[in-house]
């Protein structure tokens, strides 16, 4: 039986299999071959099935528990997955403690811990649930210890001492059964998305996301601490986020991996921070990873792949049959404006925005053109066709057609490509620098050193000078020739897109919303943020209205003069990572995109229209191939 939806976690329960939760809220479990011996039923609720993640479970005894990404609280029968109890996430609270008229907050956070037959779970508001495991009683709820922070992981392995980590970096050592945390250590800058007791060295391990001081968003990795809260040592290992760290059944090799794509081996033999070896070759971000009771290890991509490997890493077991796709991008043709160009898991597909019968629009597939070179991050269209840059660190040109004209293989991990205005050159951004590209022959005109940091965003001015922005929130303006800055400045935030707003500004999209920064002096003039769950991955800018979607699968509207929010749509099917505005008739219409292959059109707000962004039609560009 094939995967239909795709997982966001993975657990391993001894003697049972491999529990998998998808994102519409079902579970699932799979035995060592990855094959599918049962599914949980949709969850009910006030979140309609289909939109509810679950990226929180444990299980627990005779039971599964977890709780979705609106704070739902979930417990299936574990030999079943039999779904049995659902606790809504507005009710789930203690009221006196909220805001007046005060609902859920949309998180990812993965805390959650069973202790002596009591379940500690975050709600939906960000407090501390402690319930009954046997009757799913809700016992109590309190504040959180870390205050309106979620609790992303718990560890009760130490003899004595129970430990916590959060979203905002912090690591709390104490006391789980009495929520007495008087050790806090402020360890990350982001995410402490693992933390984990080591019996060998008498030590905790834990996660980062960012770095800190001056490796902040340039490196990071993983670190050590004492039962009193000594950082002990550190490991930079990483460029991007690391979701995850694992022991081997005998503690003698530590699991590392995140959005790198690597699988780290280290060597725990000794008390030293050492990197054994590492594995590559994933299809895409490691998100999730688990070890069997035989010591072989299964990894979790973001686009929802599973595989089994052996304990090295190096060879392949087994893989859950899952088809996936997505959309990255979607660019309207500088032929056409009528035609558009969507960057896809395989490669890009040509579509058309057309009025069916009734005058509503919707969506026209022309044409979808596979490259095998990995998924599309980017797409820039050309004359003639478009331009791309895939995850497997290609950049490429091809005609309308599909035919490849030609393609460069990047020195390391691509992350977006621009055009020039003319169209004659390429900005291609890695974890090395950049790289500027003749469109027409592929040949590297120029490389821009930037440091330390990832090039994640880059865009070119109408003047042709160049603009980068760092993975640390750094960005500097180049010349149209030459690679010394004409100037550069810190925005303390990172980036994911970046667009020219004139000669003299740019929009730039990622940490802390949508904003237009001054190139002259770093200013920025304008933000765009409110209600926005996460990072924004995208942004489609009109002269009277920003749009923008996050990481947190919303779309929102702004009011581009005021920065006031009017409109926020919270329920699409997954990541949101494409986004364009197409004219259509007298005005426009909104075009979301993202994991699971789909295309959401929406209608503004209209005097017919019953909301501010309505929604009208959703089109899924077919899934690659079950893996094997």
């Amino acid at each position: 039986m094939e995967l239909t939806d795709r997982v966001v976690r993975i657990v391993h329960v001894p003697g049972a299999g491999l529990l998998a939760a998808d994102v519409t809220g079902r579970i699932h479990l799979l035995d060592e071959n990855l094959s599918v011996l049962r599914s949980s039923s949709a969850p009910t609720g006030s979140v309609a099935a289909g939109h509810a993640p679950v990226y929180t479970i444990t299980a627990a005894g005779d039971w599964v528990v977890g709780r979705d990404k609106r704070g739902t609280l979930l417990r299936w029968r574990l030999d079943t997955l039999d779904l049995v109890d659902v606790l809504d996430a507005d009710r789930t609270a203690d009221r006196a403690g909220l805001m007046e008229d005060e609902e859920p907050s949309p998180v990812m956070s993965r805390g959650i811990a069973v202790h002596r037959g009591k379940v500690y779970v975050n709600n939906g508001y960000r407090q501390l649930a402690v319930l009954d495991l046997e009757t799913f009683a809700v016992e109590r709820i309190v504040p959180n210890f870390a205050g309106h922070v979620p609790v992303e992981w718990f560890c009760q392995d130490h003899p004595e001492v129970d430990a916590a980590s959060d979203k905002a970096g912090r690591v709390f050592l104490g006391d789980l059964e009495t929520l007495d945390f008087p050790t806090v250590v402020q360890a990350d800058g982001g995410n402490i998305h693992r933390i984990l007791y080591d019996p060998l060295h008498h030590r905790f391990w834990a996660t980062q996301d960012d770095g800190v001081d001056e490796n902040d968003n340039i490196a990071n990795g993983v670190l050590t601490l004492d039962a009193r809260g000594n950082v002990t040592g550190r490991l930079l290992l990483a460029r991007d986020d690391v979701e995850f760290l694992a022991f081997s059944p005998d503690h003698r090799t530590v699991y590392v991996g995140g959005f790198d794509g690597e699988l780290h081996l280290l060597d725990n033999s000794t008390p030293e921070l050492k990197v054994a070896s590492t594995v590559g070759g994933f299809s895409h971000q490691l998100t999730d990873f688990a070890v069997g009771d035989d010591g072989t290890v299964y990894t979790l991509t973001q686009d929802g792949e599973i595989r089994r490997l052996t304990a090295d890493g190096t060879r392949v077991l087994a893989r859950a049959p899952f088809r996936r796709q997505c959309v990255w991008d979607i660019r309207a043709s500088v032929d056409d404006p009528a035609e558009l160009y969507a960057a896809t898991d395989d490669g890009v597909a040509v579509l058309g925005v057309v009025p069916d019968g009734m005058g509503e629009p919707r969506l026209d597939v022309r044409a979808h053109h596979s490259h095998g070179m990995g998924f599309t991050r980017r797409v820039v269209p050309l004359p003639g066709g478009w331009a791309g840059i895939t995850r497997d660190r290609w950049v490429f040109r091809a005609r309308r057609d599909g035919t490849l004209l030609w393609r460069r293989r990047l020195d390391a991990l691509g992350h977006t490509v621009a055009g020039s205005p003319d169209h004659s050159r390429l900005l291609a951004c890695h974890n090395d620098g950049v790289d500027e590209i003749d469109a027409a022959t592929g040949e590297p005109v120029a490389r821009i050193d930037i440091g330390r940091a990832s090039a994640w965003a880059g865009c070119y001015l109408p003047t042709g000078e160049r603009v980068v922005a760092s993975s640390n929130g750094e960005v500097a303006v180049y010349p149209a020739e030459g690679g010394e800055a004409l100037r550069r400045f810190g925005t303390g935030e990172y980036p994911k897109r970046m667009w020219a707003d004139g000669a003299d500004a740019v929009i730039i999209t990622g940490e802390n919303g949508v904003k237009r920064v001054l190139l002259a002096t770093g200013e920025v003039t304008h933000r765009w943020t409110e209600l926005l769950d996460n990072t924004v991955e995208n942004g489609a800018l009109l002269p009277d209205t920003v749009y923008a979607v996050s990481y947190g699968a919303q779309i929102a509207a702004y009011d581009r003069r005021s920065t006031e929010i009017t409109a926020l749509v919270e329920d699409l099917p997954d990541f949101a990572k494409a986004l364009a505005a197409v004219p259509f008739g007298d005005g426009h219409v909104v075009l979301a995109g993202g994991r699971g292959g789909w295309i959401r059109l929406f209608l503004p707000a209209g005097p017919d229209r019953k909301a501010p962004l309505t929604r009208v039609r959703d089109l899924l560009l077919p899934r690659q191939r079950t893996t094997p």
